[in-house]
């Protein structure tokens, strides 16, 4: 596989040039908004176009001359490739701490899978349901100029936060009692920003973008691709999630029924907020 060469000679830039909070596509810019049950409907699809390029200009020497031919002697050849851009997920966190409306302690949320750190193209979770596409690079050049491009897409449903969040799964905060935390903890209460929720559940990640594949201007065929040897660049990206109310009232009803039928007595009062 031929590889680039002159390291020197090919410039890094990504799009967005900066972290951000991503945009959603449809009506709901600020975020996908959870689905009810098993529906797939709400989803999460970026609307920025992101992408990792490597813009190169190693040109001929002499283009009255043939390539390979005194004074065009590698790298100044007119040979000269893109290198491969990656975008390489190497990061995700959950918004945590938070203080709960309802007890006013301090919970530290996980449930996130490990960042990838992947080398290549593929498929990989943010959180779940919800993956970043990165495609294979796409060299447009010619004569020893042009631009190398990899370019990054996500999408997916939103599976209910309380699904999957931990402390918030129904088997690790079980319903109040007397149910004095309803919309007050969990997904619902995060989200509810009357009652001092911070809002939309933002998961971020970060992204690291960077050249590969490059050899040395006397590189033989078959040698292992070198090291850039450049800066790579990180960038923080946000996905919000919105709480959905339709599906509170209904969740906190099944989980409260789960966490207590079986009970035969009533609990003393000081056990009806624990």
């Amino acid at each position: 596989m031929p590889l680039a060469r002159l390291q020197s000679a090919h410039v890094l830039s990504t799009t967005p040039a900066a972290g951000a909070i991503l945009t959603n596509a449809g009506t709901r810019t600020t975020g996908g908004m959870e689905n009810v049950g098993t529906a797939t409907s709400e989803t999460f699809t970026m609307t920025e176009v992101m992408t990792c390029v490597d813009t190169y200009s190693v040109p001929i020497n002499d283009p009255s001359k043939p390539p390979y031919a005194p004074p065009n002697v590698s790298p100044y050849d007119g040979t000269e490739i893109g290198s491969v851009p990656l975008i390489s997920l190497t990061n995700i966190s959950l918004p945590t701490p938070w203080t709960v409306p309802a007890t006013s302690k301090s919970e530290s949320l996980s449930g996130l899978g490990a960042a990838p750190n992947n080398t290549g193209a593929g498929t990989y979770d943010i959180f779940p349901n919800v993956k970043i596409t990165i495609g294979s690079a796409v060299d447009v050049g010619s004569a020893g100029i042009g631009v190398a491009t990899t370019t990054a897409t996500i999408t997916g449903p939103i599976v209910e936060l309380d699904d999957w969040v931990v402390p918030w799964t129904p088997s690790d905060a079980p319903p109040f009692f007397d149910g004095s935390d309803f919309g007050l903890a969990r997904s619902s209460g995060y989200g509810n920003t009357q009652k001092g929720g911070p809002g939309i559940f933002y998961i971020t990640f970060t992204l690291e973008f960077s050249l590969s594949e490059f050899g040395t201007p006397t590189s033989p065929a078959g040698t292992p691709p070198m090291d850039w040897g450049g800066t790579p660049i990180s960038l923080d990206f946000k996905i919000g999630v919105i709480n959905n109310y339709d599906n509170d009232r209904e969740r906190y009803m099944t989980a409260y029924t789960n966490a207590y039928k079986s009970l035969t007595k009533v609990p003393e009062l000081s056990e009806w907020q624990t």
